[in-house]
């Protein structure tokens, strides 16, 4: 599992360094309401707040977005040169892609 982590955490880097995430809830439900973007992922720090993770996860189920509770808040934050995230989504589908199959374990 560690070695999954790690590569989704890198996966995670080139994103930001690419300014392809979206984190902050208005950024997010533009993204999960955003025709353009056809694959689409979400990822939630396990220690984000029960009401955050609820949301999310309904705005998830609604717009039948895959999502992902990993990791914490810090190193989630660190990952894409932040202070501290409990959600983001990527927005290149390549990524999306690579970090669904490394978390479905394809």
């Amino acid at each position: 599992m560690e070695e999954k982590l790690a590569k989704v955490l890198s996966y995670l880097g080139f994103a930001a360094r690419a300014n392809k995430i979206v984190f902050g809830k208005d950024m997010i439900k533009e993204y999960l309401n955003d025709p353009r973007i056809k694959d689409k992922v979400l990822i939630i720090a396990k220690d984000a707040g029960e009401r955050v993770k609820k949301d999310i996860i309904i705005r998830c189920d609604i717009s039948n977005v895959d999502y992902f509770e990993i990791l914490d808040k810090k190193t989630l934050a660190k990952a894409v040169g932040k202070k501290e995230i409990s959600v983001l989504g990527i927005v290149d589908e390549n990524l999306v892609k690579a970090i669904k199959d490394v978390l479905k374990g394809r």
